[in-house]
């Protein structure tokens, strides 16, 4: 049996926009759209050739600033603070929603899309 190469996230992270300083999850969706290529000469079976792709993601934070909204941000986000997976672009932050709770900490869960290229490595 071999050891699992399995990371925690307790050392990721989301840096670059304002508000982000108190990230406490992340998740980030990366897809490429499938365009149905399919022909009469497909002999009954589907064909698909790749479309556009893009990011989008949800986060959510903690502090005293709201997080910004609307403007394009150089954005990283890490899984692992050395030795994850770093994803980096620029972010369009399109909603925040504000929960606060009488018996909890005031939270943002922050919904945003990368706009142009997505860099992984």
């Amino acid at each position: 049996m071999s050891a699992t190469a399995a990371i925690s996230g307790f050392s990721g992270s989301i840096t670059g926009p304002t508000g982000f300083t108190e990230v406490t999850q992340w998740k980030l969706s990366v897809s490429q759209d499938k365009l149905d290529g399919t022909n009469m000469s497909s002999a009954q079976h589907k064909e698909y050739i790749g479309g556009l792709s893009g990011a989008e993601g949800s986060c959510t934070t903690q502090g005293t600033v709201i997080p910004a909204r609307g403007t394009l941000s150089a954005c990283t986000l890490k899984t692992k603070s050395t030795g994850g997976a770093t994803i980096t672009g620029s972010i369009l932050v399109d909603k925040v929603d504000v929960g606060v709770s009488v018996d909890g900490k005031v939270t943002y869960d922050v919904s945003f899309a990368f706009s142009g290229s997505v860099t992984i490595t």
